[in-house]
């Protein structure tokens, strides 16, 4: 009896000291956790790391020299989608200054946005005068242009949402706006949104801040050989494209190549975008001047286009640019091919005899051997090119130690390619031909290192008349016939997979891929990619289709793996109790 009793005092003992160690536990865990320098101690189970803060970022907020100072107006009581954005921020810019080293600090203000429409009406002519300082400080910002007393100083301008309540929906103003001091620079972000890449939109304003205006980029789309370059409004769209992105810290521009012999100077980088025209000399001669000199080209082109005369019918016709053999000189042959895949592809709307019918397209096959090692392709699950063409990497330019060679795209081994396809037709597509050749094919690739010129062991071609003369080499330009090891190319099989065409069934998903990988490649082109990594958070997946043995190998897996995996779990805790019952009695 006495046993049993200092049995169970030491049992009680014993308890009451694992209560008190963890107590302790927790409190010190507590205190720590509290210290100012301490960052906050989450767990990010999200697949892209949503929550946690970026390399590039750290390193940004690292290196800065003089102290940055954020103040975030936001209203209280939001409703989804903004209903946790407040707590989002805080956590986001508490990261920030942990790993800032003391340089970096912020405030959370909530301004009231109920204010009567008189007290509206007698700040109007000041919040309009704000924001043109606001606006203006994006070019040449001054912090002693804000004032200190609210958002409006800053230009941060309410935002109206939906409000729904139980028996009615309204709108309210309200502000989620951000101000980023640094220096005598201002930049303001007028909304944040809970569906942003909030740390993508920090993070680029920072960026803006920190680098000086000689170090920002320009990128050049080329016109006057057809495409969509060739189109104002595609400019402008691009150019709007760009500011929303990268703000002021990449800008586009036309460059027109056809009686230029020289890309301007204070380009980074070009994109040549599915021209349908031939270039002369003196345009192939420029862009092989520009590559030269170490910078980044892009060519990206659709192999086959309708016959302009009748756009609506299945023929197709190859598109001849005379840029062929410039990038073969470089490593990279654009094929004159069709490559399907029947297995892997966009559903698509197709006209039948009777009528709209959707069907598997493969013309419009899906990529999802993408090369994840590539600031370019990486994080981004797959992509599609709507009639598109292989790329051939020459052994030239594999042999070559001076040289790295990296395929960006890959279709899958179900592939085919024909060669000299002259229709897209379904019905002429879906029966396998015997010429056909199986895959998998290079769809995108890139070139990087010192390359040599396509004009090495040619003449210079003769200046073309300019109205301009900046734009004509001068007499004594001597050609250069090797390029520096900073020189990039990249060559993809394809140059509409940023354009939606609801039409044929490749909707914004596939698109929006698209035009992610566009902005890789024009970070990779312009050799300045702190921003990809964190641009590529939250990309959208697109699931991919299982096959039939797939399927029945994941049925049986919920039918019966399921209850298997409850019942052993059951005899697990089962043993465990029959255990702690024997060994109680001992």
């Amino acid at each position: 009896m006495a046993q049993d009793i200092r049995k169970k005092a030491v049992q009680a003992l014993d308890a009451t000291t694992f209560v008190i160690i963890v107590a302790a536990i927790v409190v010190v865990i507590n205190v720590i956790l509290a210290l100012p320098s301490t960052p906050s101690m989450r767990v990010d189970l999200t697949e892209d790391k949503l929550y946690t803060l970026s390399d590039a970022s750290k390193a940004m907020v690292g290196g800065l020299e003089e102290p940055l100072e954020i103040k975030f107006f936001v209203s209280e009581n939001l409703q989804y989608p903004d209903h946790n954005l407040e707590q989002r921020v805080r956590d986001l810019l508490d990261e920030y200054r942990v790993h800032s080293g003391g340089k970096f600090s912020f405030e959370v203000i909530h301004p009231k946005d109920n204010e009567s429409a008189a007290t509206d009406e007698a700040e109007g002519a000041e919040a309009e005068g704000a924001v043109a300082e606001a606006e203006g400080a994006v070019d040449e910002p001054k912090a002693e242009d804000k004032a200190e007393e609210g958002p409006k100083g800053f230009g941060i301008q309410k935002i109206p949402v939906g409000v729904r309540g139980e028996d009615e929906v309204a709108l309210r103003m309200v502000y989620k706006g951000m101000a980023l001091v640094f220096g005598d620079k201002l930049e303001v972000i007028n909304e944040l949104k809970g569906t942003d890449n909030l740390e993508y939109e920090i993070s680029k304003r920072i960026k803006t801040l920190i680098t000086p205006e000689a170090a920002r980029h320009k990128v050049g789309f080329i016109t006057g050989f057809g495409g969509p370059s060739d189109q104002p409004q595609f400019i402008q769209s691009i150019g709007e494209g760009f500011k929303q992105i990268y703000g002021d810290l990449i800008t586009a521009r036309p460059i027109n190549l056809k009686e230029k012999q020289k890309v301007d100077d204070d380009i980074d980088a070009i994109v040549i975008l599915n021209p349908d025209q031939m270039f002369n000399d003196n345009a192939r001669y420029a862009i092989d001047q520009f590559l030269m000199r170490g910078k980044g080209v892009a060519w990206l082109q659709t192999g086959l286009a309708p016959n302009p005369q009748m756009p609506m019918l299945p023929m197709r016709q190859p598109v001849i640019t005379g840029l062929e053999g410039l990038f073969e000189t470089y490593g990279l042959r654009l094929n004159k091919d069709l490559v399907l895949d029947r297995q892997s592809n966009i559903v698509s709307l197709i006209l039948t005899d009777r009528g709209l019918a959707q069907i598997s397209n493969p013309s419009m096959p899906v990529f999802t051997d993408i090369n994840q090692e590539s600031v370019v392709t990486k994080d981004i699950p797959t992509l599609s090119f709507p009639i598109s063409s292989s790329i051939t990497v020459l052994p030239s330019v594999l042999e070559n130690k001076e040289l790295t060679v990296t395929e960006l795209v890959k279709s899958d081994k179900g592939a085919v390619r024909r060669a000299n396809a002259n229709s897209v037709d379904y019905d002429a597509l879906l029966k396998p031909d015997p010429t056909e050749e199986p895959g998998p094919f290079v769809m995108a690739a890139s070139v990087q290192g010192s390359m040599s010129s396509h004009f090495s062991d040619k003449q210079k071609p003769a200046s073309t008349p300019s109205s301009n003369p900046v734009d004509a080499l001068p007499p004594d330009y001597q050609t250069l016939k090797k390029s520096t090891a900073g020189a990039r190319i990249i060559v993809v099989g394809n140059g509409d997979f940023m354009f939606p065409n609801q039409q044929t069934g490749y909707g914004r998903q596939y698109s929006g891929l698209g035009a992610l990988f566009l902005l890789n490649m024009v970070d990779w082109l312009v050799q300045d990619e702190a921003l990809v990594a964190i641009r590529s958070k939250g990309v959208p997946r697109v699931l991919k289709g299982i096959t039939a043995d797939d399927h029945i190998t994941y049925q049986a897996a919920n039918v019966v793996g399921v209850p298997v995996v409850f019942v052993l779990i059951g005899l697990l805790f089962f043993f465990l109790r029959r255990q702690r019952q024997r060994t109680i009695k001992l």
